[in-house]
């Protein structure tokens, strides 16, 4: 593979206080894309205003595209790829900043996986940071990860690794087979769309903070639920034998792709089927911290409290770091009225994890005299290594 063609597509709306950010960080890469695509959708402030300014000053390179009705941004994504002449799409927010050598890093490291062959890895994205309203950087690194083309299906349906559509290139011909972003979904689209990707082909990582992820208040995960049913949605698009079979074909020990069933299987409501798997690693004696969290999550979800707490304690006696299953004792001593065991695991959880929102919670309440069950937060899922932020 040589340079390929890449057109950058950024739908904007209400844009004005970060887009020329976002487009210098683009004209000034040191392979510029072959097209800058801005997306208006119905903005209310000067966002079009500024969008064709741009436009008249590199009328070269840069297409603005003014649509009669916001119909959200996987609409908009979906109208710029198909608008699109590049080998590559590059799909960026209107309110991120990439660093100047990012499509240079991306072609390098597509042409060195490829190795003359350009079906086999289709997508390439990087590690990233989060920065403020003002860039300043307000997270450690959130990485990725590199494995063969035949496992990123896997890794996929069990946990999302590419957070944001912001700073992620595609090949365009996989792209429109993959249909695109689904414009139905509201929630978890991306992902969605990723893991119809990974049954096409490879997922290349560079594993360099190429991207910078902005945040505000009013965008931090406030709307977790609504996520959570997002991602119930996808799942169930598939038959769980075929999810079973992508995790399986992970090169993980057997007990870490089972306990990764397992998670699955409980998302999917599937609690006994999920508890015959637990139970037969158990038999073969296996020490994984992870066999025991589900063996918690199972016995919480049956009301069995004392059990699950045991579990629980257990996984953190393998992995003292394991932020749920310390935010999960700690909340289950709370409601036994072990304050100062309770406080002992929630801080641990918080020391481990300071943007672990449902710890947060559950410690903040440690002075309340009478705590039900219903008022304590569980933790579901093991958290990932960074947290951008977790509750639920």
């Amino acid at each position: 593979m040589g340079e390929k063609q890449v057109s950058c597509i950024i739908p904007c709306y209400n844009s004005q206080e970060y887009i020329h950010r976002t487009v210098d960080s683009i004209m000034d890469q040191t392979i510029r894309p072959s097209e800058l695509i801005l997306i208006n959708g119905c903005s209310t402030d000067n966002t079009l205003d500024i969008l064709r300014e741009i436009e008249n000053q590199n009328n070269d390179i840069v297409k603005v595209i003014d649509l009669e009705e916001n119909k959200g941004v996987s609409y908009a994504r979906n109208f710029g790829a198909k608008n699109s002449n590049g080998d590559y799409i590059l799909f960026l927010d209107s309110d991120d900043i990439v660093k100047p050598w990012l499509i240079e890093r991306y072609q390098l490291k597509l042409r060195e996986l490829n190795n003359g062959s350009e079906d086999k890895y289709i997508l390439c994205y990087s590690a990233y940071i989060q920065i403020d309203e003002n860039d300043n950087q307000v997270s450690e690194i959130v990485n990725g990860i590199q494995v063969e083309p035949d496992e990123i299906l896997g890794y996929e349906f069990y946990r999302n690794y590419i957070i944001s559509t912001s700073g992620v290139m595609v090949k365009k011909d996989f792209f429109n087979k993959s249909c695109g972003f689904n414009k139905k979904l509201n929630y978890s689209e991306d992902w969605d769309l990723w893991l119809r990707l990974a049954a096409l082909g490879g997922f290349a990582y560079v594993d360099e903070p190429l991207t910078q992820i902005r945040r505000h208040e009013t965008n931090v995960s406030s709307s977790v639920d609504r996520m959570l049913d997002g991602e119930k949605a996808v799942l169930k698009q598939y038959d769980i034998e075929y999810i079973r079979k992508a995790l399986f074909k992970r090169k993980l020990d057997i007990e870490v792709n089972t306990v990764d069933y397992v998670s699955i299987l409980f998302r999917f409501g599937f609690w006994e089927n999920g508890l015959i798997e637990l139970k037969a690693l158990l038999k073969k004696g296996s020490k994984f911290y992870n066999l025991y969290f589900h063996l918690g999550l199972y016995y919480l979800k049956s009301n069995e409290l004392e059990q699950a707490l045991g579990y629980f304690e257990e996984s953190i006696m393998y992995k003292n770091d394991h932020g749920a299953a310390l935010n999960n004792a700690g909340a289950l001593h709370l409601l036994k009225g072990n304050r100062k065991t309770a406080e002992k695991y929630l801080g641990l959880a918080i020391q481990y994890f300071p943007l672990y929102l449902d710890a947060k919670y559950n410690y903040d309440i440690l002075g309340k005299k009478d705590v039900l069950l219903g008022k304590i937060k569980f933790t579901w899922r093991e958290l990932r290594n960074v947290l951008t932020i977790y509750n639920g």
